[in-house]
C-alpha cells in the first residue's frame, strides 16, 4: 500500500499591518489588537486569528500567516468564543506596542512599561499613616 500527501488548500489570512496596531491586554498574557473587524490575538508575541473554525498564526504584525492545528494553539485563546473581542476597545487608553515592533537586537531590558514607572513616582498614597 502506498501512502500519499493529502493536499488542503486553505485560505490564508491576508492581514498586514504597516506599523505595529494597538493593542490591548484582555487577560493575562493575552492582547487583541484594538478595534479590529474580528479577534485578532496576541500571545507571547505571535499573532493568531480564526476563520472559518480554522487557526492561523504570523510571528509579527507584517503577515506570513500559516495554518496551525487547534492543539497548537495556546488554550487561553482557543477557549475564547468567537467574537469576544470583534471591534474591542478598551476603557483605558493604554496600549501595548507588539515586542515584534522592536529591534531584534535590542535587549528586552531595556524596555518597560508605563504601569512600572506610575509606581515609582511617589504621591499621595492610600495608605495607614504612621
Amino acid at each position: 500500500m502506498a501512502f500519499g500527501q493529502v493536499r488542503i488548500d486553505v485560505k490564508l489570512p491576508d492581514i498586514v499591518f504597516t506599523t505595529p496596531p494597538p493593542l490591548v491586554v484582555v487577560q493575562p498574557g493575552v492582547q487583541v489588537v484594538e478595534d479590529y473587524d474580528e479577534d485578532l490575538y496576541v500571545v507571547d508575541n505571535v499573532y493568531w486569528v480564526r476563520r472559518d473554525g480554522r487557526w492561523f498564526r504570523a510571528r509579527d504584525y507584517h503577515g506570513g500567516w500559516e495554518y496551525v492545528e487547534e492543539r497548537r494553539v495556546p488554550v487561553t485563546v482557543v477557549k475564547v468564543p468567537p467574537g469576544r473581542y470583534k471591534r474591542w476597545k478598551h476603557k483605558k487608553k493604554h496600549v501595548a506596542v507588539p515586542a515584534s515592533y522592536h529591534e531584534r537586537d535590542h535587549h528586552h531590558d531595556d524596555h518597560h512599561d508605563d504601569h512600572h514607572d506610575d509606581h515609582h513616582k511617589g504621591g499621595k498614597g492610600k495608605g495607614k499613616k504612621k
